[in-house]
């Protein structure tokens, strides 16, 4: 009997040493999937900005119903943004107390709108998906963004995306003289021309602050692609702002360097001039692409006359949703607060019900839903956000962060372009991005100071 206890409990030491053996492999396991999958979460960030550009391609339909990838990826950003935390590799900083506060009663009028808002189904929605989605796209940025690698690997999937509908858009079969929009993972002709807008930006930044030649040469080569993007699809927002950003920085730093002249000498240095030679080569290559392939942009072309003339049903739409979102303004008290979250919609069309209407203008929207009060706090933002950007550049002394700063700026006049013609307060998420990179750049430009 003695003996068949003692064997009994060899049987019991033997199987829980076996357990703890097991136990420990799995932690380490844990541990070093943790270290891998969670190590660059501005990955996982860049994608569940582009979520809406490719979930809805037919091809990922081999995916679970129930998985939505905005929502997985903003899940492994935000898994990825704590154990970087815990881990001592991020801090969890917050905008300046004016900036967040004023993003914070934006928020809080949302919410409170919800109890008058003409749209209760609508606002419901948007401002769950503002709180979910656009706020993490706003305050990821600013804890993200410190280390000049994290700018790279986050740019290039912004790059990587433009290059995968390019080849898309190709294999797709194209024609000389065709007059209908060309889309791309299963995303509208206006995200192609959003996302190839950004993509040319990203590229900006990755040409100055990476070393190795051969990266900038494909970087150069792959420019063609982007362009071509943003002619072939047809979107005329997503080109005119990018078109006017580059003109934009391209007067400024010319402006910049003729205060500077000495001695009745114009001299340019040397980081500026550099840029203005990528803009004009980018330039170059929009004017060859232009030139050899017009017979495949018969209907940018002929888009961009009708905007001319303010003609054709795309800006007379637009025209009527601006004349109603401004002729909500003008009933006072009402429009101190707005018409409640989504209430637009059924202002614009008596009708509630998800993914309702908007004025296509960002500033109209917010003005009309969250009236005067909600209007004031967003131009706050991004006055504000305008002026850091601008101080970024001037407190600049690293290269790598000058160009950063100057690729920031012209994306923010980018996407404020691009969210006054097209998309809701959600759909401009990138917005309120490229917001949160400016206020993560001030950080490191002032330490730079």
């Amino acid at each position: 009997m003695y003996g068949l206890k003692k064997l009994k409990v060899n049987i019991n030491n033997s199987t829980l040493k076996v357990f703890n053996s097991i136990f420990t492999v799995l932690v380490y396991c844990l541990i070093l999937l943790s270290e891998s999958l969670f190590k660059y979460p501005e990955i996982y960030f860049a994608l569940f900005l582009t979520a809406g550009v490719y979930k809805a391609d037919p091809r990922l339909n081999f995916l679970p119903k129930f998985l939505d990838l905005t929502v997985f990826f903003g899940f492994l950003t935000t898994l990825g943004v704590l154990y970087n935390i815990l881990k001592g590799e991020l801090k969890p900083i917050l905008p300046p107390i004016k900036i967040f506060l004023s993003y914070i009663f934006i928020v809080l009028l949302g919410i409170l709108s919800l109890s008058y808002t003409l749209a209760p189904i609508y606002g419901t929605e948007k401002i769950l998906r503002f709180i979910i989605i656009t706020s993490p796209a706003f305050f990821f940025p600013i804890m993200l963004f410190q280390k000049k690698e994290v700018y790279v690997r986050f740019f290039a999937v912004f790059v990587i995306i433009a290059i995968i509908m390019s080849f898309d858009i190709i294999t797709g079969g194209l024609a000389p003289g065709e007059t209908g929009f060309h889309e791309a993972l299963g995303s509208n002709y206006l995200a192609v021309g959003r996302i190839s807008g950004i993509a040319i930006l990203s590229a900006l930044s990755l040409f100055f602050v990476i070393k190795q030649k051969l990266y900038k040469f494909c970087l150069l080569f792959i420019m063609g692609l982007f362009i071509f993007n943003m002619f072939i699809s047809g979107g005329r927002g997503p080109l005119v702002s990018l078109a006017f950003s580059f003109v934009f920085i391209f007067i400024y730093l010319v402006i910049m360097n003729l205060f500077k002249i000495k001695e009745n000498k114009f001299t340019i240095n040397k980081r500026d001039f550099k840029l203005l030679s990528y803009i004009f080569l980018i330039f170059v290559f929009a004017l060859f692409v232009v030139v050899y392939f017009k017979d495949y942009f018969s209907i940018i072309f002929y888009r961009l006359m009708l905007l001319e003339n303010l003609e054709g049903t795309s800006i007379e739409t637009r025209l009527k949703l601006y004349n109603t979102a401004i002729n909500s303004l003008k009933d006072f008290p009402r429009n101190i607060v707005g018409l409640g979250i989504g209430g637009f919609s059924v202002f614009y069309n008596g009708y509630d019900a998800p993914r309702g209407l908007y004025p296509h203008n960002i500033f109209l929207e917010i003005g009309s839903e969250l009236g005067i009060l909600g209007l004031f706090a967003f131009i706050f933002v991004i006055c504000k956000s305008i002026i850091v950007a601008f101080d970024n550049i001037k407190k600049s002394k690293l290269e790598w962060n000058y160009y950063i700063n100057i690729s920031l700026l012209m994306s923010l006049i980018f996407m404020l372009i691009n969210s006054s013609v097209s998309g809701d307060i959600n759909d401009n998420r990138l917005l309120f991005t490229t917001l949160g990179l400016i206020w993560a750049r001030r950080r490191i430009s002032n330490n730079e100071s």
